[in-house]
């Protein structure tokens, strides 16, 4: 869906009566549940027996797990821990109740995954701003190969602490993980919030926090500190949850040394733009809240 598209759509149900857009929100999101665990079927399998059963357990009752928060985002409901093998990509251990699963499927995000694979060679570097889980670590490293190198940051500690066992089960010996929090500033103690259970959502940005929010206390670093020593860097994706003008701050140091940015901007923050264009880069559209950035 275009920028132009989802703000006709916007407009439309802005006009229609709130218990109508409520209705059609509902069915929207439990028809959305659904065929994640579809896609999730079709992507990924388990790596043991055990591992299957849960995964075919977890889908067969999310008629029922779908039922839950239908006023909002919610992800495929994992009974348990798991380690699956998502094709083509590689293997993940996926934590139980928590929205991993979603973050590791390939269909979620394709033109992410396109970018990542057309714009990465041989001997190439790759930043993985936000890596979570590490999925498109994984797939970069298919394209960078054993001579380029991975920076994977993740700033909450028991995802990192995953992250680099992902990283270890793909045999990936050519990744840094680095463990803080990107901003324009390094070094301070600032908070980190996420959602109960969605990890994927772990954010330093301002915002409004939901009830059962963790918060946890999280060192800062600037981007320019991290690639001090990397002459040249093919691409960076980036997805900090609204962190992104603060990380890009904090990146303008290294710019002259970047090729290409792939990152998320759901505020419509019209500062990423500015900054992006200073520093001689052409930004595009992508999908949805997705944008991209090349050197000019």
């Amino acid at each position: 869906m275009t920028r132009r598209d989802a703000t006709f759509r916007s407009r439309m149900a802005a006009r229609a009566p709130r218990i109508v857009r409520k209705i059609v929100r509902i069915i929207e999101h439990y028809g959305r549940r659904h065929r994640e665990w579809v896609q999730v079927l079709r992507e990924m399998r388990g790596v043991t027996a055990r591992d299957t059963i849960v995964l075919w357990t977890s889908a067969l009752i999310a008629p029922l797990t779908a039922l839950r928060r239908l006023d909002g985002f919610e992800p495929p409901v994992l009974l348990a821990d798991v380690e699956v093998q998502v094709t083509g990509v590689g293997r993940f251990r996926l934590r139980g109740g928590t929205d991993d699963i979603i973050t590791i499927l390939p269909s979620r995000e394709p033109h992410v995954r396109e970018v990542v694979e057309s714009f990465l060679k041989p001997g190439d570097t790759f930043v993985d701003a936000g890596a979570n889980l590490g999925f498109y670590s994984v797939v970069a490293r298919a394209r960078v190969g054993p001579q380029g190198r991975i920076v994977a940051v993740e700033m909450m500690p028991e995802t990192a602490a995953v992250l680099r066992e992902q990283l270890a089960a793909n045999g990936i010996h050519n990744a840094t993980v680095v463990q803080r929090a990107l901003s324009d500033t390094s070094g301070a103690d600032i908070a980190a919030t996420a959602p109960a259970y969605k990890h994927g959502q772990a954010s330093i940005a301002p915002q409004v926090q939901p009830r059962g929010a963790r918060t946890q206390h999280v060192r800062t670093i600037r981007l320019d500190e991290v690639l001090s020593r990397v002459e040249e860097i093919a691409l960076i994706k980036m997805d900090l949850e609204g962190a992104e003008y603060r990380a890009l701050r904090g990146a303008e140091g290294i710019l002259d040394r970047v090729r290409s940015i792939i990152f998320e901007n759901n505020s419509d923050d019209s500062r990423i733009d500015e900054l992006l264009s200073d520093g001689g880069f052409r930004v595009r559209h992508l999908s949805g809240h997705d944008y991209l950035a090349v050197r000019s």
